[in-house]
């Protein structure tokens, strides 16, 4: 608290060893209150800091057992704006990840830990607003985890940022996270006594957009109850497509092909709801049940569109494509874990999930009253799989060691009718088996892991089982107190995805035709980084040198068969990107204004058996975000960094926002507005086959000069902190449907 006897709110508590080393690390809350739990015997330097306040550093000699550390009195230092309780953000960097103690500014700026996210603007992770979507820089997967379970991006939406303690962000993983391009793990506080109730409610009264959550949590004695309800929607009447195609034919004649689109309606929807039940002993074994349900639904997904051949674009005809596609995903998710004597872990967790998906599409190309092409598609999927993992951990003087398994398990019966009618039935498995050991001599960080994985795939008589290594390996010297040199090394399998395995034909259109491939196999992937940061005054700095490769890749081909085009998936010769990225940030007023930049190339190099394209993309992202008392303000602009696999270029959209909030006490007011400087959001792809080139270009109206308005509340009643962590959690989302559109 402060000498004039008032509780500090967001002030940073990070207790360090003798040696300078990051232990752990908090945030006060409303009452000035922190704890920390599970700490070795030894002797602690523990610092409070404060904008607006001196910075206290309390020796804590031979820590042997609990302490109550009282009333602990911080001095207001006599600068200009020591009315403003803000504190600096602290980037701890670790051998295998970056702990991030986010900023008294950023977490008042924010309502969730999703709109936090957005405010840290991590090196390499993109946000989707529009899908509310989490992506790296390479296009590959990021798991979102909470005290190390994996999370949807809904339940991060359901933290509150006051609960947030830290983020920790594993920008190259290690064995245990498998093929995760980066993991961001958000360490959450753990109540024992009262609980909340809370609503983040964002919307445009523009036209139908909005993300509603409502979340609530009771504890009492070793109990905890929790409900959360997620709701998004999405209602677009400003969508339209423009493609165009060339198709190189078997008699040598090459034909284009125009589509010009007319706005017509994209809906979406969707609804995310969790209960949840927890139960611990302190300082023994914590047990968690949660029952999630989540529905997807896209009801209307619509192209108009003038579609003509350029050598007779006076004979145009209509184009009228219909969508839609719902899935329902219910699971059970059963958590265990035991602390165990001398710095040991055990935790247990299964996960059995069912996915419902049913997709529907028409299609047609139609000349005055005569109709030239009609399609129709309907998919029936059904999915069943449990996942169970066991992990084990245990702590030593020197360093950790980690060693788990993991085992999934899959069936999936999809049904196709209409234009075309199959059956597909698919089994599939997978073990993974991991140790990793991190330590520290000196300056010098280390972490060291091997895993193994066997993939099995059977499939109306096709299948394949695989067996691979996974060595992976982490070194970290510290040049100097505030600058640091990383090199991260991995060797892994990547299995084909269900939609891409099955045995199944859909028609695209009068020329295309789409086909699974039952012959895939899984191939091998090799990446390495080099990764270099600084920090000097108000600056900070990195350089990012990354490397990925892929041996036999699973990357789209393309054949002429009896004047069709047929789109398929076949392990190719090989894939490669060499990314490289600068980025800088400066605070000129502490944490008053904060802007950081960040700027990369992207070369790519893809090979299949048929083709060889190579491509390089440029991009940046700049953020600034400023602070004064209840008020805050922030803005970001991009330039999208563009993916190249196999034939096609995938573009990211230029994006820019200017957003504002207004907090008082429990109460959070903003406003947003979403790229106010162009007319028109544009994405699309470019195919670059030899036989069927394509462009295509998305075009919507309404998400430009858009305005969101947001309204958060939170009711506290009887906060008490406890320190149990749940930490893995698994899920499965992948409905492995072949789809067949555009």
């Amino acid at each position: 608290m402060s000498s004039s006897k008032q509780p500090v709110e967001f002030a940073n508590v990070v207790l360090r060893n003798n040696d300078s080393v990051f232990v752990t690390g908090g945030i006060t809350d409303d009452k000035g209150r922190f704890n920390m739990n599970n700490l070795r015997r030894g002797a602690y330097k523990l610092q409070i800091s404060c904008l607006g306040y001196e910075t206290r550093t309390l020796e804590l000699k031979d820590f042997t057992k609990n302490i109550d550390l009282g009333r602990i009195e911080i001095d207001s230092t006599s600068i200009a704006l020591n009315e403003v309780v803000v504190t600096g953000a602290n980037v701890i960097n670790k051998v295998d990840r970056k702990v991030v103690l986010p900023s008294a500014s950023q977490l008042k700026s924010s309502t969730n830990g999703f709109d936090l996210l957005q405010r840290l603007n991590l090196n390499r992770i993109d946000i989707d607003l529009l899908r509310n979507a989490v992506s790296g820089a390479g296009g590959g997967e990021v798991q979102l985890r909470i005290n190390g379970v994996k999370a949807s991006v809904e339940e991060i939406k359901s933290i509150r940022p006051e609960d947030i303690v830290r983020i920790e962000h594993y920008e190259e993983p290690g064995a245990r996270y498998q093929n995760a391009e980066a993991v961001i793990d958000y360490i959450v506080r753990r109540r024992n006594s009262g609980g909340y109730v809370s609503a983040d409610l964002r919307n445009s009264f523009q036209f139908p957009f909005g993300d509603n959550n409502f979340n609530a949590k009771l504890n009492h004695n070793k109990s905890e109850f929790g409900v959360f309800y997620s709701g998004s929607y999405r209602g677009i009447d400003e969508m339209y497509r423009n493609n165009s195609e060339e198709f190189h034919m078997a008699d040598g004649r090459v034909l284009n092909r125009i589509e010009e689109g007319s706005p017509d309606w994209w809906k979406m929807n969707w609804q995310y709801m969790h209960l949840n039940y927890s139960y611990q002993e302190p300082d023994k074994w914590f047990f968690n049940a949660t029952v999630r349900n989540q529905i997807n639904d896209v009801p209307r997904e619509n192209h108009t569109s003038k579609l003509y051949w350029l050598h007779r674009s006076n004979e145009a005809m209509n184009m009228i494509e219909k969508s839609s596609s719902e899935t329902h995903i219910p699971s059970v998710d059963l958590y265990f874990q035991s602390n165990l004597k001398n710095q040991q872990f055990l935790m247990f967790n299964l996960v059995g999930t069912y996915i419902d998906t049913d997709k529907k599409r028409y299609y047609s190309e139609m000349t005055g009253n005569e109709t030239l092409t009609e399609l129709l598609s309907d998919i029936d999927g059904n999915k069943y799989s449990v996942i169970g993992e066991g992990i084990y951990e245990k702590g030593f003087k020197s360093g950790s060691l980690s060693a788990g398994i993991k085992h999934t398990q899959s069936y999936t019966d999809n049904t196709y009718t209409g234009s075309t009618n199959a059956e597909s039935t698919m089994k599939q498995a997978e073990t993974y088996l991991y140790a990793e050991f991190k330590g520290k001599v000196k300056r010098f960080n280390y972490s060291l892991g091997i895993g193994g994985t066997r993939s099995w795939m059977s499939a109306q008589g096709n299948g394949y089982q695989d067996y691979t290594l996974r060595p992976t390996i982490s070194l970290k010297y510290n040049l100097t107190d505030k600058s640091s040199i990383k090199y991260t090394a991995n060797l892994y399998s990547s299995s084909p995805s269900l939609s891409d395995l099955e045995n199944v034909e859909q028609i695209v259109d009068s020329m295309q035709i789409r086909r699974g491939n039952s012959q895939l196999k899984p191939y091998m992937v090799y990446a390495h980084s080099l990764n270099y940061e600084m920090s000097k005054g108000i600056f900070n700095g990195g350089v990012y040198v990354g490397h990925r490769y892929s041996d036999n890749p699973i990357m789209e081909s393309t054949t002429l068969e009896n004047g069709k085009f047929v789109r398929s998936m076949e392990n190719q010769k090989s894939w490669q990107r060499l990314n490289t990225e600068v980025s800088i940030s400066v605070k000129p007023f502490k944490d008053l204004l904060t802007m950081k930049f960040s700027g990369g190339m992207a070369h790519f190099d893809s090979r299949g058996l048929n083709y060889h394209h190579t491509y390089t993309n440029w991009y940046y992202n700049g953020t600034i975000n400023a602070t004064y008392k209840d008020w805050s303000l922030y803005g970001n602009i991009k330039k999208g960094r563009n993916n190249f696999y196999g034939e096609t270029m995938s573009r990211n959209e230029n994006f820019h926002s200017i957003g504002m909030n207004y907090r008082h006490k429990s109460l959070t007011l903003g406003m947003m507005t979403l790229n106010p400087f162009t007319k028109t959001w544009k994405g699309g792809d470019d195919n670059y086959s030899a036989l069927a080139p394509s462009k295509e270009r998305i075009y919507i109206g309404n998400l430009s000069r858009m305005m969101v308005f947001s309204v958060s509340y939170n009711f506290n009643f009887g906060r008490k902190f406890s320190s149990v962590e749940k930490r893995l959690n698994n899920e499965d989302k992948d409905s492995g449907v072949l789809d067949a559109g555009k």
